[in-house]
């Protein structure tokens, strides 16, 4: 992968991790803490963590098959 690419892709990573942390720390999901709506069958919180939870996990799957954190082969 040229360096550029690398880049962007590093790039790329490095802001969904951050999204994906904002949205973990997101203080105005406790002012929706309702049991309605329900999220996966789940009250509200539980279906948010659920799901910031997956969001995070693709990400860092993702990370791990594009080698985030490794030199280029030279």
């Amino acid at each position: 992968m040229s360096d550029s690419k690398q880049d962007k892709t590093k790039h790329r990573i490095w802001f969904l991790l951050i999204l994906g942390f904002i949205l973990i720390e997101f203080p105005g999901v406790f002012f929706i803490n309702r049991v309605h709506p329900y999220i996966l069958g789940f009250p509200f919180i539980y279906g948010f963590v659920i799901l910031v939870w997956i969001y995070m996990c693709f990400i860092l799957f993702y990370a791990y098959k594009h080698n985030w954190g490794e030199k280029p082969d030279e």
